[in-house]
């Protein structure tokens, strides 16, 4: 009986690839394994792609324009916007900053200081126009102006 290739899961295709001889056990465990750190590699980046849509969205409806982690006296506390894990919401406000949606700075008695020169409880992210269009779309119309 001949197996068809596009008819085995995953599972079956590495069995039957070891019962001919092809593959040993320990290569099909370790392509097994490296399957799964994909999977949970994919699922971590939809999960902060969807929190940094969730800050975006919150920031944007608002009036406010100075963020913090955590609410403070003079800023806004993402927490409070949106649900997440502290490490997350700070590694989503990273890439953020690094898109250009927020400004990271020091903030000491309401003047501004570089990130440097302040302890990790004075930084702030501010929020200073609309968010910048995707990069796609300044392509077309860079091109429609030709």
């Amino acid at each position: 009986m001949t197996t068809s290739i596009e008819t085995l899961s995953t599972t079956a295709l590495l069995n039957e690839l070891i019962s001919r001889g092809i593959l040993s056990q320990s290569q099909a465990d370790s392509a097994t394994k490296k399957a799964g750190r994909a999977a949970e590699k994919a699922a971590k980046t939809a999960a902060l792609n969807n929190l940094k849509v969730q800050i975006t969205e919150a920031i944007t409806g608002g009036s406010d324009r100075v963020f913090s982690v955590k609410k403070t006296g003079n800023s806004v506390g993402i927490m409070d916007l949106v649900e997440g894990e502290r490490s997350q919401v700070l590694k989503a406000l990273t890439q953020l900053t690094a898109d250009g949606v927020f400004r990271k700075v020091g903030l000491v008695g309401g003047v501004e200081k570089p990130t440097s020169e302040v302890n990790a409880f004075q930084i702030r992210y501010i929020f200073d126009a609309a968010v910048p269009a995707p990069e796609v779309e300044a392509e077309e119309v860079a091109e429609e102006g030709k």
